[in-house]
């Protein structure tokens, strides 16, 4: 399994998005929300019975408080303090938060939201219109890596509980730009002083004389939160572990309620009486983005890369190199996704000797070099298995280890276009179109443009739920008939918990990564 005490690239390289994955998809009409009665209801139908404290154990850092710098793994630090303006559950559908009801602009251009009346900050100040206008242009300004994002964002206060918040035009991912954005104050960003500490209406607040940074993070919960009920906890400890010892040894001796542990962990603490949630967000997969042959000639040539898909056994994957915590593959997306296809058959199954007649009706029988990044050995587990595979059909692949500073921008930079990686596999398979396959899409580091799949998503923007289903599913298609990746096995991750302490009754994360902190009851 991917060691998660090492800092996803997935969160840190989000390039327009980096601040969170906690993303949404589009829907093609207007139509209002559900109110805040509903909201309550959708998560619990009665209050949760009320706890003491509740002690998670993270395995990075956060990055500080900057609002538009969070990441969404693991970060129940910010969804303590902050609050958005709406939020996305695990498919990307959009919850009430902030805004009670809402309705959606046409063509997916954004929407017009209600607040809810009487909220505050954590330090008295009213919450209204003008700070989620001020929140969405601090997201827009020069210096986020959202900037582009909100470029083209107005908004008109048509009151103080009511705004419109409008692009210039149609978004495919309207929902992923509203969603999970943390609302702060207007006065408070003014100040700059928003980075030395949080101010939010979230359900927590945090207890400085309690923290030490880098080490321990403790909240304490507001009473006044509009969903105060649904958060059982008087009081929340998020402690950084970063290595996988001191994870496993605060789990089994109770320090700690829930944290995230590898495969190689997980039979031990079940051995120990603690329950393990598993997830299942990630795809395993090479991806071949240079269709064009611009740097390797012979990848655009589709034969190699269905070769290329041919020659790995992906059952021994899962059981041996995955410990059985894995499932072969033939297509990226997420199950139950909208561009997942149900019932679809492997096209490329293992079979060397198809491969090689392949490679030979392409011209490459005797192979070409390539090279594979990867980051601080975190491939350490499968690297050998996919170098030795591709010399199978005498492809040389280098493995290069990137490091330092500079190690994310080089993996993204286009030096390398094929690239070996976990990459998770979204619950809006309309944003992970765009970051693996669109032009602009920061995993699709060749960024060459493909006419099928760009007119195809371009269309999502004002197609209709049931058109939207099969454009995806004919880019998902589209993308296995041209071996654009070599899909391999679903992997995910594991979170320990005591049963004693926690129940997690619901999924929030569009990652599928770890429970979110609404999930914690």
């Amino acid at each position: 399994m991917r060691n998660p005490y090492r800092r996803r690239a997935a969160g840190l390289a989000a390039g327009a998005l980096v601040a969170t994955l906690a993303l949404a998809a589009c829907s093609g009409t207007p139509n209002t929300e559900p109110s805040g009665s509903e909201a309550a209801s959708s998560e619990g139908s009665a209050p949760a019975e009320a706890k003491g404290a509740l002690t998670l154990a993270m395995s990075q850092d956060i990055e500080g408080w900057d609002p538009r710098v969070q990441p969404g793994f693991q970060n129940w630090p910010a969804s303590a303090v902050w609050d958005s303006l709406v939020k996305c559950d695990s498919t990307a559908e959009l919850e009430p938060d902030i805004a009670e009801s809402w309705e959606m602009l046409p063509d997916n251009m954004g929407m017009t939201a209600k607040l809810r009346e009487g909220l505050t900050f954590s330090d008295g100040s009213t919450l209204d219109a003008e700070d989620i206008q001020a929140t969405y242009e601090y997201m827009a300004e020069p210096e986020s890596a959202r900037s582009a994002d909100y470029a083209g964002l107005t908004y008109e206060i048509i009151d103080p509980l009511t705004i419109t918040l409008k692009w210039d035009k149609p978004q495919a991912l309207v929902n992923t730009l509203l969603c999970d954005i943390h609302v702060q104050s207007a006065d408070y960003l003014a100040s700059g002083n928003s980075l030395d500490a949080p101010l939010g209406s979230g359900p927590y607040t945090l207890d400085a004389a309690k923290t030490t940074t880098g080490s321990v993070y403790s909240f304490v919960k507001r009473a006044d939160h509009w969903n105060t009920d649904h958060y059982p906890y008087e009081t929340l400890e998020v402690k950084v572990l970063d290595n996988e010892a001191a994870m496993v040894s605060a789990l089994k001796t109770g320090q700690v309620a829930g944290g995230l542990v590898t495969d190689q962990a997980k039979a031990e603490v079940e051995g120990s009486g603690l329950e393990v949630k598993s997830f299942q967000g990630q795809t395993v997969r090479i991806l071949l983005t240079d269709h064009q042959g611009e740097v390797y000639p012979a990848i655009g040539d589709v034969r190699v890369r269905q070769a290329m898909n041919m020659v790995f056994d992906k059952q021994a994957i899962a059981d041996s190199l995955y410990l059985g915590n894995a499932e072969p593959t033939a297509q990226v997306f997420r199950k139950g996704s909208t561009a997942f296809i149900e019932g679809l058959e492997d096209p490329y199954p293992y079979d060397i000797e198809k491969a090689k007649q392949l490679m030979a009706e392409a011209g490459y029988a005797d192979g070409f070099k390539i090279q594979l990044p990867s980051l601080d050995s975190n491939l350490a587990h499968i690297m050998p298995y996919v170098i030795q595979q591709l010399a199978e059909i005498n492809i040389e692949a280098e493995e290069v280890v990137l490091s330092g500073a500079n190690a994310i921008e080089d993996l993204l930079s286009g030096k390398f276009p094929v690239i070996l990686f976990e990459l998770g596999n979204l619950g809006d398979s309309t944003f992970q179109i765009y970051i693996e396959s669109y032009p602009d899409g920061w995993w699709n580091v060749s960024h060459q443009p493909d006419e099928y799949v760009d007119s195809r998503y371009l269309q999502l923007a004002t197609a209709e739920p049931d058109e939207a289903k099969a454009l995806e599913q004919e880019i998902n298609q589209y993308i296995i008939d041209e071996a654009w990746q070599v899909p391999l096995v679903y992997k995910g991750t594991h979170f320990a918990f005591d049963p004693e302490k926690v129940s997690i009754p619901t999924d929030s994360d569009i990652e599928a990564l770890a429970p979110k902190l609404r999930d914690f009851q």
